[in-house]
């Protein structure tokens, strides 16, 4: 094994792949949520959506196959996916993030939301929704470090969810084989 590797555990909380998914990554201080819209309302009280975090919204676009995205961060998280329930048609699915252990503060929870942003625009893997692209707030060399090693290991398990909006060109391949897999659960 390389210092690389890792392992994700995957909890289908409606006992199918389409209903909301838990993802626990090794090494990682973070936890990733996929709620679909349908089943937002019934995860208001989920302690992940009542502290600070970011969010990916999803959903089908009509340019060239691919998914719109908006990005977005939030404290407590549950109040802007409410908000973005009522005014945004064009999503299906949230991928949430949040630390499990607070250990993330506003100011990284801003940058990582930047960072996305500017990827994702980068990549033109996606049609993004954000009109604003957020400044890159300023961090200590410390809270930069820990959160570039949170980006990492959210960038990571993306694929996995078969999202690739913030792939550089030429990393397209890379979690193809697993993507395929997971995509047959």
């Amino acid at each position: 094994m390389t210092g690389k590797s890792f392992s994700v555990r995957i909890f289908f909380q409606e006992g199918h792949a389409d209903g909301v998914l838990v993802l626990a990554k090794s090494k990682w201080s973070g936890r990733c949520l996929v709620i679909p819209r349908a089943s937002l309302a019934a995860e208001k009280k989920r302690p992940e959506l009542n502290t600070s975090g970011l969010y990916i919204l999803v959903g089908p676009s009509t340019e060239n196959n691919l998914a719109s995205v908006y990005i977005g961060e939030a404290d407590p998280l549950w109040r802007d996916l409410q908000r973005h329930d009522a005014e945004k048609s064009f999503w299906d699915r949230a991928i949430v993030f949040a630390s499990k252990d607070g250990s993330l503060n506003g100011t990284q929870i801003q940058y990582l939301a930047s960072r996305l942003v500017k990827r994702a625009k980068e990549s033109k893997n996606a049609h993004l929704d954000n009109v604003i692209t957020p400044e890159f707030p300023e961090l200590s060399a410390t809270e930069l470090s820990d959160a570039e090693a949170f980006l990492a290991h959210m960038l990571s398990v993306l694929p996995l969810l078969g999202l690739r909006a913030f792939e550089r060109p030429g990393n397209e391949k890379i979690f193809e084989s697993v993507g395929q897999r997971i995509d047959r659960l």
